[in-house]
């Protein structure tokens, strides 16, 4: 077996449904936590999450990003988890591609990058904000979540069972 980044796109799909499954039995008001910026609460945090897994997606398969809004409810939260994980196995698909260099336009700006760039900042992305989204949590009081239980030994030994 070829080392590739598959199985860091497995890990991240699978620690960000474990994640908001933990933060969609909390009440409705921990969507509202936050750690030292009260306009990016938990909400907003796992919005940008599943919303920029699309973008990364999309901008690997050329087509125009869908921009979600901020659950209202964990009803929502849960919903939105679903549209995660099509997000993410977009990406775990796309990791097929040949690597090679892309124009993206970012800002009005255009920029040229690696496919292979893309995909690890995608990754990169959400295990940064899943950090944020548990530590605006713990800020407020919510210990649900151990961030522990979703590192890459624990996805190992969760395909173990």
């Amino acid at each position: 077996m070829t080392i590739s980044l598959q199985r860091a796109l497995e890990h991240m799909a699978w620690a960000n449904q474990e994640i908001y499954k933990l933060i969609a039995e909390l009440p409705d008001e921990a969507l509202d936590a936050y750690a030292t910026d009260p306009e990016f609460p938990v909400r907003e945090i796992l919005r940008h999450i599943a919303s920029s897994a699309g973008s990364y997606a999309s901008r690997l398969e050329e087509t125009a990003p869908v921009v979600l809004e901020q659950p209202k409810n964990m009803a929502e939260l849960r919903e939105m988890a679903k549209t995660l994980a099509v997000n993410d196995a977009r990406l775990l698909k796309l990791v097929e591609l040949e690597d090679k260099s892309i124009e993206v336009i970012r800002e009005g700006e255009t920029i040229h990058w690696l496919r292979s760039t893309i995909i690890t900042q995608a990754v990169h992305h959400s295990i940064e904000h899943r950090a944020h989204a548990v530590s605006a949590l713990e800020a407020r009081g919510y210990k649900k979540v151990d961030l522990d239980e979703f590192d890459l030994w624990g996805y190992e030994l969760s395909q173990r069972k």
